[in-house]
C-alpha cells in the first residue's frame, strides 16, 4: 500500500500569547505537531511534510499545494475574551473530504477533552485562508482556548494525548 502524504501546518502566530506559562500559540502548537509528526512517522504508513513557522500563511498554502498531499491539517489553539472554552474544527463545506477529515479528528479530540459539553463543533467556513486556498482536503483544528486558564492548562498537560487524538483521527479518515 502506497503511503499517504500529510501536510501538517501548526500555527505560525508567534505573537499570539496564551495565559500564564502557555507561551505563544506558535510555540505550543509546534510542540504538539512535533509529537503528531513522530507518531505518524512511527506507523510507516505516511509521508509527513510540515510548514516552516517562519513562513507567511500564503507561503505555507503555496508549499502545501506544490507538494500535493492527500490531506492538510492545520493545528491551532483559540483565543477569545478569556471565558470561552472548548475545541472546534473547521472545514470548507459540509459533505466534502475536508468535512470527513474534520469530523474524524474532532471526534477523537472529544474523547479526551475533559468537558465535552463545552465543545464548539465542526464548523464550515468560506473565509479562513488556509482552508479555502489549500487544494488538498483540509481542516483547521482549534484544540481549545489558550486565553482561558482551564483550557490552556489542559493543553499544556496533555500534549501527547492531544497529538495521539489527532493521529487517531487521521488514521480513521484513511481507514
Amino acid at each position: 500500500m502506497e503511503p499517504k502524504v500529510i501536510y501538517l501546518s501548526p500555527s505560525t502566530q508567534e505573537n499570539n500569547l496564551g495565559i500564564d506559562d502557555y507561551g505563544t500559540e506558535e510555540y505550543r502548537m509546534n510542540r504538539i505537531a512535533d509529537i503528531v509528526e513522530r507518531l505518524l512517522n512511527e506507523t510507516g504508513r505516511y509521508i509527513v511534510y510540515r510548514n516552516n513557522p517562519n513562513d507567511s500563511l500564503s507561503s505555507v498554502v503555496a508549499e502545501s499545494n506544490r507538494l500535493r498531499p492527500d490531506i492538510h491539517v492545520a493545528i491551532h489553539s483559540n483565543a477569545g475574551d478569556g471565558s470561552a472554552r472548548g475545541p472546534e474544527i473547521f472545514a470548507n463545506r459540509q459533505g466534502t473530504s475536508g468535512d470527513k477529515l474534520a469530523n474524524a479528528i474532532y471526534n477523537e479530540i472529544l474523547k479526551i477533552y475533559p468537558e465535552p459539553q463545552l465543545a464548539r463543533g465542526v464548523k464550515y467556513t468560506d473565509v479562513l485562508y488556509e482552508i479555502i486556498n489549500t487544494l488538498a482536503p483540509s481542516t483547521l483544528l482549534e484544540i481549545a482556548f489558550h486565553d482561558n486558564k482551564e483550557d490552556a492548562n489542559w493543553i499544556m498537560q496533555n500534549e501527547e494525548e492531544i497529538a495521539r487524538a489527532i493521529v487517531n483521527g487521521i488514521n480513521e479518515y484513511f481507514a
